[in-house]
């Protein structure tokens, strides 16, 4: 597993009912490479060879942001200290700090963030 010690990479997806989903980089690319290594070692044993992991799906994250652009999805990747706890912690107490934080520190992989209130004349 990663170590503790080293920042934290997410990919966070959420709409303006607030955060959908979470998942830990550096925790995908572990299992990758884990899987990698056994997978290997499998085939050299002459054993049955391990499922590969789902990694992160970041295709169908965008495909669904689009097919419900009404919903304002937004899709970031970040670094930051905390860990997968505190970050959900966060956007369940106070969401748009963490919202505000992440888009200033983050980056940007799929917006349909509305900017400006439709004004009806």
């Amino acid at each position: 597993m990663p170590s503790k010690k080293d920042h934290n990479h997410f990919i966070v997806m959420w709409d303006h009912l607030g955060l959908e989903c979470i998942f830990d980089v550096k925790v995908a690319l572990y299992e990758l490479d884990n899987w990698e290594k056994l997978k290997i070692l499998s085939i050299l044993k002459e054993e049955r060879q391990p499922t590969q992991p789902q990694g992160i799906p970041l295709q169908m994250m965008i495909l669904r942001a689009r097919m419900n652009s009404h919903r304002n999805y937004e899709i970031y990747e970040f670094v930051t200290g905390m860990d997968m706890d505190e970050v959900k912690q966060l956007f369940k107490t106070i969401p748009q700090s963490i919202v505000d934080s992440i888009r200033n520190v983050g980056h940007c992989v799929y917006s349909d963030r509305e900017t400006t209130k439709k004004v009806i004349s």
